[in-house]
């Protein structure tokens, strides 16, 4: 019984070192990586926000300032696998679509702003942006959401890499369509879980000029008049550093048209956010999935080998030491 419970120790303090030894190249490797069919929701609210607001009137394009207003917008993301597959990469890139829906409140009720649809190759481990899929955006509206264009995507888009530092990233602005300084400002904690704050902040710059009516800058006016979009954002980012997701972000954002001889027309000005159940689901999803990942990164390998050690040493004895010598009278009493 002695070797046999020998034996059993030796093994399992052996499984244990293996496992520890493991720890980093394999088990935290295998979890240190996004899905390739990713799905998940999340929601922003702004309020007191004025926007534009285009749609149609008795068969006729309109287009009202709503000043104010509660905005919500809604980004879905969703991994398409096939993509990979079809572009003939390796599964250490994901493809994922994003589209977003931007709507105001009118009069209790919810009506359509704006929508996006972008398709974004990136990095498993990294998140950086490696457009190996024909990455694209829409450049239509509500009226022709299906309207694209190839775009080359730049720095991080969705998340931040696995292990963020407190250093500069570069943080995708679809707006300006490039990456920009994302810088570390410091550290806080949202519903017990650590983040890493990064604030982002674009100069007021034009990024479209187009034919816009004339009323749109003086009521009862005719005709049309050259109008440049201006555009401008400070955004706050709150990261988990073990995982790089995003727990909760929020955006200044200050998008106006300008037409000389004219004040500015809101676009989009006014501060959104994610709303209290995406930051309180973030926090807790991945919260959870950075203590299993930290366990593994910092704590596996030496418990392994501590027990491992440990449960090999008692095995060894127990299988080593000599055995008891029989007391004369037991050897009597046996051959009796």
């Amino acid at each position: 019984m002695r070797r046999a419970i020998g034996v059993i120790l030796v093994l399992l303090g052996s499984l244990f070192i293996g496992i520890g030894l493991l720890a980093k190249p394999y088990l935290f490797n295998q979890l240190a990586i996004v899905p390739l069919d990713q799905r998940s929701t999340s929601v922003s609210q702004g309020t007191d926000m004025d926007v534009l607001y285009p749609h149609v009137v008795n068969g006729a394009p309109a287009i009202d300032k709503l000043t104010g207003v509660k905005v919500v917008s809604t980004r879905e993301v969703v991994g398409i696998p096939g993509v990979v597959s079809e572009a003939g990469v390796e599964d250490t890139d994901a493809f994922w679509q994003t589209t977003v829906q931007s709507q105001a409140e009118v009069d209790g009720s919810l009506v359509d702003l704006s929508y996006s649809d972008t398709g974004v190759s990136v990095d498993r481990r990294s998140g950086d942006a490696t457009n190996c899929c024909a990455d694209y955006t829409s450049t239509g509206d509500l009226t022709d959401p299906a309207s694209q264009k190839d775009i080359t995507h730049e720095g991080h888009v969705f998340k931040f890499p696995f292990g963020v530092q407190k250093s500069t990233y570069q943080w995708w602005d679809a707006d300006v369509e490039r990456a920009v300084p994302i810088e570390f400002q410091g550290e806080e904690e949202i519903n017990g879980t650590k983040v890493y704050v990064f604030k982002q902040t674009i100069a007021p710059e034009a990024i479209s000029a187009l034919e816009a009516p004339k009323s749109l800058f003086e009521e009862g006016a005719s005709g049309n008049v050259t109008a440049t979009e201006m555009y401008s954002n400070t955004r706050t980012l709150w990261v988990e550093p073990v995982t790089g997701v995003v727990i909760d972000g929020n955006e200044e954002v200050n998008t106006v048209y300008e037409a000389d001889g004219y004040e500015p027309i809101a676009k989009t000005v006014g501060t959104v956010g994610f709303d209290d159940a995406t930051v309180n689901k973030n926090a807790e999803d991945w919260g959870a999935k950075a203590s299993l990942l930290s366990f593994i990164d910092k704590w596996l390998l030496p418990i392994g080998l501590v027990l491992g050690l440990l449960l090999i040493g008692l095995g060894a004895f127990l299988l080593l030491r000599p055995k008891e010598p029989v007391a004369e009278g037991e050897r009597t009493s046996r051959r009796a």
